[in-house]
C-alpha cells in the first residue's frame, strides 16, 4: 500500500516543480514572446505595401528577384516591374467589359 502512494506523492511533486518552472519562464522569461506573428505581421505589411499599380499584386511566398524582395505578379496585359505597363498586342477580355457595362447601365435605371 505504500508503494502506490510514493509513486503518487513524487508525481504530484514533480507536477509541482515542473508547473512552477513553467510559471516562472512565462512571467520572468521574455523568450516566449510571439516573435514569430508579430515578425510574420510586419513581412505582410511590407509586401502588402509594394506598389503594383492597381494591375498586379505580390505575396509574401512569392515570386523574388536576386532572393531580394518580392516582385509584382501582373495581371494579363500588363508588365513591367510595377506592372505599369500596357503590352500592345494582348488580346484584351471584351467581354466581361461589355457585361459590366451593361450592368452598370442596369443599375442606373
Amino acid at each position: 500500500m505504500a508503494k502506490p502512494q510514493s509513486f503518487y506523492l513524487v508525481c504530484l511533486a514533480f507536477s509541482l516543480v515542473f508547473n512552477l518552472l513553467l510559471i516562472f519562464k512565462l512571467y520572468v522569461g521574455r523568450e516566449w514572446e510571439l516573435s514569430w506573428s508579430r515578425r510574420a505581421a510586419e513581412e505582410a505589411e511590407y509586401v502588402a505595401a509594394i506598389s503594383c499599380s492597381g494591375h498586379g499584386k505580390a505575396y509574401l511566398d512569392g515570386l523574388t528577384l536576386d532572393g531580394k524582395e518580392p516582385v509584382c505578379e501582373c495581371s494579363s496585359c500588363y508588365g513591367g516591374p510595377h506592372c505599369s505597363e500596357f503590352l500592345t498586342g494582348c488580346a484584351a477580355n471584351a467581354v466581361n467589359a461589355v457585361l459590366a457595362m451593361e450592368a452598370l447601365t442596369a443599375l442606373s435605371f
